[in-house]
């Protein structure tokens, strides 16, 4: 009965075999330990703290501070994505945890996407959805009048696709490689890297999801700042550049994972 007690019992079936266990686990990581909590807390006060004096001392009110929080929660919680996300593959494959998990009943593809949908809502909530949330009533208060929420929100998933970029892209590279260097240098370098590329090539200004933080040569609004301000963004290429990525990193991680040697 002990030994009953202890295992959960795996009732899916093909791809999805053993991922209710494994997004338990995952999920656990974050919400039954002191991770989930920290992460909020650093982040809502990074990203509040570092707007606050322009938020409450701007005479341009709401739109540059509206900008620069778009910029900050960007660029700062994706270093964290990518150190975080860094270790989700190759840290188990060096430990031997990953080999130990696919000899139980689990399938591959349900061990890339118990990462991918755990660590996707976790950094929503803890870097996206908790900092904005006092973004918001920040900026509104030193406005005199509250943002759109529904525009706020909708300005919250575009901050959360960029976000998934490098969350996505960084998994893939765990699958793709064994070091760490290339793991975590090549989003970097995108990331930062970005501006030169643009200057040199323009027409990535579509590809990549700078744009999406940033705004457009000759603009004044990047995607986000422009949704949340309720305007049309310069253009919606970005946004489907980026979705598209997304899936083409997520299709490659799985499939290259299903011929991973343990």
């Amino acid at each position: 009965m002990s030994a009953n007690n202890t295992f959960q019992m795996v009732n899916e079936r093909g791809w999805r075999r053993g991922l209710g266990n494994l997004l338990r686990a995952e999920m656990g990581n974050w919400w039954k330990t002191k991770t989930w909590w920290m992460q909020a807390l650093i982040w809502t006060g990074v990203i509040n703290l570092t707007i606050a004096s322009v938020v409450w001392g701007s005479p341009e009110g709401a739109p540059e501070s509206v900008a620069l929080y778009v910029l900050f929660s960007c660029l700062f919680p994706t270093i964290a994505v990518i150190i975080i996300l860094q270790d989700a593959v190759i840290g188990e494959k060096e430990s031997g945890t990953a080999a130990w998990i696919l000899s139980k009943p689990v399938s591959r593809t349900a061990f890339i996407v118990a990462k991918l949908i755990a660590h996707s809502i976790n950094i929503f909530v803890s870097m996206t959805l908790l900092p904005g949330v006092v973004a918001y009533i920040q900026i509104s208060l030193a406005g005199g009048e509250w943002l759109s929420p529904l525009n706020f929100i909708a300005g919250l998933m575009v901050i959360w696709l960029y976000l998934l970029f490098f969350l996505t892209l960084t998994l893939m590279l765990g699958v793709l490689y064994d070091q760490r260097g290339a793991v975590i240098g090549i989003p970097l370098a995108i990331a930062f890297g970005s501006q030169m590329l643009l200057a040199l090539i323009p027409a990535l200004s579509f590809l990549l999801p700078w744009r999406l933080a940033v705004g457009a040569e000759n603009e004044s609004l990047s995607v986000a700042e422009s949704v949340i301000m309720g305007v049309a963004p310069f253009s919606w290429v970005p946004v489907l550049s980026v979705i598209t990525f997304v899936a083409i990193f997520i299709i490659t991680a799985i499939r290259k994972f299903q011929n991973e040697e343990f």
